[in-house]
């Protein structure tokens, strides 16, 4: 398996359950996304459910290496899409291990399958209802697999939930209101260290002011924000 200058081969969990890969379902236009959401105020349910679909299938054939540009353009470059849904639980891991594996790193098939199968799993409403919110456990999601983190694997576990700690006190302390799109650029400036000090490192992005999606929130936080256009930091006001 290739491998990018200096990382790791990650460590998986897969062996220790038989399962089966569910069948990839065919490649849709990026015109056929749009078409299909444009208007659409979907968050969770059916509709919920058809956005991740879609916005899955486009994720895992791009390109770049940078997963907060990528975000960007599957959710940024057109208009009437949702601020939030459910379907940011399943794209920032996927994006985090796609862009691993267009950097060279040995991400299968199966891995981005893994993380988008766990991330399907969080439910809708999760930060509110449950007091972690689904991007985050996204991230934790991805890293689970790099780590070939399990419910019995000491190390690994241990370095996960700290982890997951510092994403979630990393939003508590940005605070606001609701935003996926925020949450979503924490989980992936958090990540993107954490995955660079464990040996999957990626192109810097630098994320202080470089939000594109703030028009298009009613309950924005604007100058507030520390990913709002125009600031120049990351603290949290």
């Amino acid at each position: 398996m290739p491998s990018a200058e200096g990382g790791r081969t990650p460590l998986t969990n897969m062996a220790l359950r038989e399962r089966k890969i569910k069948r990839r379902p065919p490649r849709i236009s990026y015109e056929e996304f749009r078409t299909a959401v444009s208007g659409s105020e979907c968050c969770a349910g059916a509709d919920g459910e058809m956005m991740t679909d879609l916005a899955v299938r486009i994720a895992r054939e791009m390109q770049g290496t940078e997963p907060a540009a990528m975000l960007e353009h599957l959710l940024g470059s057109q208009e009437n899409v949702p601020v939030h849904g459910v379907w940011h639980h399943v794209l920032v891991g996927e994006l985090l291990l796609t862009a691993l594996r267009n950097a060279g790193y040995p991400i299968s098939e199966e891995l981005i399958d893994e993380v988008i199968d766990r991330g399907r799993q969080i439910p809708g409403g999760s930060c509110g209802f449950l007091g972690t919110c689904g991007a985050l456990a996204s991230a934790a999601s991805a890293y689970a697999i790099l780590l070939g983190s399990t419910p019995v694997a000491l190390d690994a576990r241990e370095r996960l939930l700290s982890f997951h700690a510092r994403l979630q006190t990393r939003l508590s302390q940005l605070g606001g209101s609701r935003c996926c799109k925020k949450s979503s650029y924490a989980a992936l400036e958090l990540a993107q260290a954490e995955f660079a000090a464990f040996g999957f490192a990626l192109p810097a992005e630098e994320y202080a002011g470089r939000c594109v999606f703030c028009a298009e929130n009613e309950t924005c936080d604007g100058e507030g924000c520390a990913y709002w256009p125009g600031r120049e930091s990351l603290d949290a006001d």
